[in-house]
């Protein structure tokens, strides 16, 4: 079964992406002083932080294959069909 979807309408106008939208204005709305400086700390952090601690053990095994198990299910879900119907956007 194909559905078909028609974004256009005679009430709206087409207005390009690039008009609607400019890197300064999704940059100043999304990010305030406070999450930048956040941001900031961590990359300081994790930058300083493993030359003044001492090593640390390795990890237990299984905790090793926690990445690999995710990333099998990663694959799995990216190429199992989906259950939803066709739709074609015009």
């Amino acid at each position: 079964m194909m559905y078909e979807i028609d974004h256009q309408s005679s009430s709206s106008t087409h207005i390009p992406f690039e008009a609607k939208f400019s890197t300064d204005d999704i940059l100043s709305t999304n990010l305030s002083s406070r999450a930048i400086f956040i941001m900031v700390f961590l990359t300081i952090s994790l930058l300083v932080l493993p030359l003044v601690l001492p090593p640390l053990p390795p990890p237990p095994l299984m905790f090793l294959f926690i990445p690999v198990l995710l990333m099998v299910l990663l694959v799995f879900l990216a190429f199992t069909p989906s259950q939803l119907p066709n739709v074609a956007i015009t």
